[in-house]
């Protein structure tokens, strides 16, 4: 058994952090007869597989959801963890590739294409962003487009992407984000999330565009598409909601 010290030192961990997850009820330690809390080696497992969520991006609150209604045997969370880590190392992999191309282009004085600056920031579905979309828009919504979207997930987000570069290059032209061509790359994207997704009104996605701008980590996923991306894409999704 461990003292908590002890488990802060090991894991890296901080004694406040332990602390916090013992009061949210996430990792709650034995306390012996003197007060001192203790964890044993199926807490230290447990402590892992939510250190392992958090490294892949999910909120306290899901990990807790997780760890919870799913079979609660270890080896059940291990081998999904190592699904959502192989597919973390092949991002990694694709960007230390468009880095490495990126440095030689530069050396080279060889012109990249934008797509080929991009690879490895595409859009992609991943929990991080499905639960976010759940907040949103209510978890039947979003499920059933979960559901539509099976097995199409790379025919989608290449969709998705074509867009997000075509804006971008608008961008980089200069083109006023309220220009026609922007309106008509704003309606394709409408129209796309219609088809793969959900029964997407106006208001929702003049809020969808909102949403680039105000949820930091939409904003930041949007601005690797060229700085200032999301404000862009908002102002052109805006555009299109009020001429349709």
């Amino acid at each position: 058994m461990f003292l908590i010290k002890k488990v802060s030192e090991i894991s890296g961990v901080s004694v406040r952090t332990l602390h916090h997850y013992d009061e949210i009820g996430l990792l709650s330690p034995k306390k012996n007869e003197n007060g001192y809390r203790y964890y044993s080696e199926d807490d230290m497992s447990f402590l892992q597989m939510i250190l392992f969520y958090k490294y892949l991006g999910f909120p306290l609150k899901q990990i807790k959801e997780l760890l919870k209604q799913e079979d609660p045997e270890i080896l059940h969370h291990l081998k999904k963890q190592l699904v959502l880590m192989q597919k973390e190392k092949q991002k990694l992999l694709t960007l230390i590739d468009t880095l490495e191309k990126t440095i030689k282009s530069r050396e080279r004085k060889i012109t990249m294409s934008t797509k080929e600056k991009f690879k490895g920031f595409a859009y992609q579905d991943n929990e991080k962003y499905k639960q976010k979309a759940i907040d949103l828009y209510g978890k039947e919504v979003i499920e059933k487009a979960v559901k539509k979207q099976k097995g199409r997930e790379q025919e989608i987000a290449d969709g998705f992407n074509n867009i997000f570069f075509a804006i971008s290059d608008n961008m980089s032209k200069g083109l006023k984000a309220t220009s026609k061509e922007n309106t008509e790359l704003a309606k394709k994207l409408h129209k796309h999330i219609c088809e793969y997704s959900f029964e997407c009104s106006a208001d929702i996605f003049s809020s969808i565009g909102y949403g680039y701008v105000k949820n930091p980590e939409f904003k930041d996923n949007m601005d690797k598409f060229g700085e200032g991306m999301a404000q862009y894409l908002c102002d052109a999704i805006q555009q299109y909601v009020k001429e349709i």
